[in-house]
């Protein structure tokens, strides 16, 4: 049957035309790109599997750059290790060289200004070998962790270890050793003062709780002492009483009437030299020094209270009143002595204790590393006039009264005290989120209004407060979920309340721990800061002066510490051999040190020969989802190229058949 309604063989041919035409289209693509996948379609089922692996082969790539960097920090540690090692091979020859009875005095001098130049040099190397800007030998960290894999749980610890004279054992390290308290303050205990309230070495200052009336007369510094003693062997550390006081200085004795010391009578003299003489026989419980500036000194070393009085101890130079002692501590160890008062900031779980505590013992809050924390500073600012003295030097002028200008006022003399000064103040609130709303925009801190009406809960607060830009002062959340106001300058903090006191902020407390009521209807609470002192060599801070409350601070210092630099000696054959000894230790350390950076270099190596495996692998499969076979995408090119040809020519025969149908007509 022909017919023209339907060609159905033009039809057929054009189909199967179209269908080379892709497939050309396909291989031609596939062999430009050298892909099987050039879009999803291609084969939806294996994009997944090629996502991840590519992913991770450009993950093992910057693991196989991390492993790289660590062999780096390994390799640069250990040439700093090196050369300790050298040096301390040098040390160890002059010490073999000072086993010899045949060196002189001199000799001897020569070879320790040596030793100690090469001691010095080694703690440069520990303090200026780095990679980047970490450093890897002065002990400010522990370890460098790299991630050598593609997975969270493929890290490499890089342990550091500090490697300078003192981590060696070959120097010692300055600090306070024997801690001095200013003079105790007379109280009395009936109120209660927990044995846990003072921290002594991190362990409880007393034995039981204090319930004695320790109000002058009673001795104090020296119940004080047995109180401390009573714990020693928990807190580990022993404490001494004394006391002292010095007379004015007298060019001439002139004595109108006879005067006390103890209740002991001391009698009219005509001379100074004769006065120290008639105390030293007559009043029980001092010893009376004339000093070369004329003035005298009255001493005991109990701790017990010397009490002047009488009709005319002026005239000695001396002025009527009843003189708490001192408290000295030492650590049984002959390590440095903290002492603190237990509080939030201190990091105990509570503020049971209060810096006020401490400074009833005539001491400043010190850490082990010897710095020392103020209470809080007085409302005054530092003047002229003011008698405060750091490490003898005194202190100027501040520009205001808060803990920021105050720290101000002692660095500006740091050259001279070697002791710098930093401000800290914090502001604990308790505050009731349900009552934010009512307070709305009565609240002010430092005088910046903050509207808390629409704020739900204490990350809100947070918010409000520092979207207010109030200075250095910082708004966070503390461990117990409240809100926290600190200022690292120590700038004052202010807080107004124009409403009803108690709203919203339902409690806050200061720095030391201590609850302050909240104030309102337009009246201010201001919070001020305390001032941390630090010395720049670690060493021991003097703190001096009939004003140096204003710091906050209590007249303290420490009468001995230990020697910073070399602890080798070869000023004898018996030292010499110790350091021998010392030293021996010391190049052992050095080569467990290097030992394990070599083991985690080694380490790395594995790690790395494993991923560069591993990354071969992820490729050659990575390239069987992906990649393109020629072979088959060449033959079958050549076939779609073969098939559209012949399928061309089918349809212009198929086309040509019309010429049936005209001869028909025709």
């Amino acid at each position: 049957m022909l017919n023209i309604g339907n060609l159905t063989a033009s039809q057929f041919i054009q189909r199967n035309m179209s269908s080379q035409i892709r497939e050309i289209t396909e291989s031609t693509e596939r062999l430009s790109s050298g892909k099987r996948v050039n879009t999803a379609s291609d084969d939806p089922s294996s994009l997944g599997s090629i996502s991840k692996i590519k992913s991770d082969v450009l993950s093992i790539g910057k693991a196989i750059q991390n492993g790289a960097e660590g062999k780096l920090i390994t390799q640069t540690a250990d040439s700093g290790l090196k050369e300790i090692n050298n040096l301390l091979a040098r040390v160890r020859e002059l010490a073999v060289q000072g086993g010899s009875s045949t060196l002189t005095t001199a000799d001897r001098t020569t070879l320790q200004v040596e030793v100690d130049a090469y001691l010095a040099e080694i703690n440069t190397i520990a303090s200026i070998v780095k990679f980047n800007t970490t450093k890897l030998l002065d002990g400010s960290l522990d370890k460098i962790s790299l991630n050598v894999g593609i997975q969270k749980d493929t890290n490499i610890d890089i342990s550091l270890v500090k490697s300078d004279s003192s981590a060696l054992g070959l120097s010692g390290a300055s600090g306070v050793k024997e801690f001095t308290s200013g003079r105790v303050t007379s109280f009395n205990y009936s109120s209660n003062l927990a044995a846990s309230d003072i921290k002594i070495n991190g362990q409880n200052a007393l034995a039981a709780t204090l319930t004695s009336n320790l109000t002058s007369g009673n001795n104090t510094a020296t119940a004080l002492v047995t109180a401390i003693n009573a714990n020693t062997n928990t807190h580990g550390a022993e404490a001494t009483g004394f006391n002292k006081l010095n007379s004015a200085a007298k060019s001439s004795l002139s004595m109108s009437n006879t005067f006390t010391i103890n209740s002991n009578t001391i009698s009219v003299q005509t001379s100074l030299t004769d006065l120290v003489t008639e105390i030293n026989q007559e009043a029980s419980g001092v010893i009376a020094t004339l000093n070369s500036d004329n003035t005298i000194t009255l001493s005991n070393t109990t701790g017990n209270d010397i009490v002047i009085g009488g009709s005319a101890p002026t005239d000695a130079g001396f002025t009527a009143g009843t003189y708490l002692g001192y408290i000295k501590l030492t650590n049984v160890d002959s390590s440095f002595v903290k002492i603190e008062a237990m509080t939030k900031a201190n990091g105990y779980a509570s503020n049971s204790g209060n810096i006020d505590d401490l400074a009833r013992f005539g001491f400043n809050e010190v850490d082990s590393s010897t710095v020392i924390r103020s209470d809080l500073v007085s409302t005054n600012a530092l003047t002229t006039s003011h008698d405060i003295k750091i490490n003898d030097v005194d202190i100027g002028a501040s520009d205001s009264a808060s803990a920021a200008a105050k720290a101000i006022a002692i660095n500006a003399v740091s050259s001279s005290t070697n002791v710098t000064a930093s401000g800290n103040n914090v502001v604990t609130l308790d505050i009731n989120v349900g009552e934010a709303s009512s307070a709305g925009s009565d609240i002010s801190i430092n005088g910046n209004t903050i509207n808390f009406s629409s704020v739900t809960n204490t990350t809100e607060t947070i918010t409000a407060i520092n979207n207010a830009s109030i200075g250095d002062i910082i708004a966070s959340a503390n461990t117990d979920g409240d809100v926290e106001l600190t200022s690292a300058s120590g700038a004052d903090i202010i807080i107004t309340h124009a409403g009803t006191a108690g709203v919203f902020i339902d409690a806050h407390t200061d720095a030391t721990g201590a609850t302050i009521s909240v104030a309102g209807s337009g009246s201010s609470v201001t919070f001020k800061g305390q001032i941390l002192l630090t010395h720049t060599a670690g060493d021991v801070i003097k703190i001096s002066g009939d004003d140096v409350g204003e710091l906050g601070l209590q007249a303290q210092a420490s009468s001995s510490a230990s020697t910073p630099g070399s602890i080798l000696s070869l000023s004898s054959i018996a030292n010499s051999n110790t350091a021998l000894t010392n030293i021996d230790t010391a190049i052992d350390t050095i080569a467990n040190t290097r030992s394990k950076f070599g083991a985690t270099e080694n380490r790395i190596d594995h790690r790395l020969n494993d991923l560069l495996n591993t990354r071969n692998l992820s490729n050659n499969r990575l390239s069987k989802l992906e990649d393109a076979d020629f072979a088959l995408e060449t033959a079958r090119l050549t076939k779609a190229q073969i098939m559209s040809k012949a399928a061309s020519s089918m349809l212009a025969q198929a086309n040509a058949n019309g010429e049936v149908f005209l001869r028909l007509i025709n």
